[in-house]
């Protein structure tokens, strides 16, 4: 019975000395930097089908705005009545004008407070009309950064 607890306790020790050093190593590579998303993050738009990804977009953690250059590649001009990003609480509602292959910057503001350098993803939903249609479009997509 003696041998069966000195056998037990030696292989409590030597596996938590090993857990022990994982756990160390884990904290120095969490104090590096290593798991902050933002290290890994750059700018990407996804989606955005018909409407075309936008060329410029930008987080101001300072002003809590959201700055995007909208791309209007539906081939005919465009109304834009609104634009709105569904996971950040924030939106636009100027009616804005874009001329068929033309750009246009739309502020959202009071968007939810972010620190800069902070990794974001933005869902962006922008309603449009064509000129000449009777109903509205929505295009979405997903814009990823780091806050400026």
């Amino acid at each position: 019975m003696k041998m069966k607890a000195q056998s037990a306790m030696e292989y409590l020790m030597t596996y938590g000395w090993a857990i022990l050093i994982v756990i160390i190593v884990a904290a120095a590579l969490f104090a590096l930097g290593v798991f902050n998303p933002s290290t890994y993050t750059g700018y990407t738009a996804t989606g955005f089908a018909t409407l075309g990804a936008p060329s410029e977009w930008q987080y101001d953690g300072s002003s809590d705005t959201f700055s995007v250059k909208l791309k209007n590649q539906v081939g005919q001009s465009i109304t834009v009545y609104r634009v709105e990003g569904t996971n950040i609480g924030c939106f636009n509602t100027s009616t804005i004008s874009i001329s068929s292959g033309g750009t246009a910057t739309v502020v959202l503001s009071s968007c939810s407070d972010k620190s800069s350098g902070d990794s974001y993803s933005v869902n962006l939903e922008v309603t449009y009309r064509v000129a000449g249609g009777d109903f509205n479009r929505t295009e979405t997509g997903t814009l990823t950064g780091i806050v400026a």
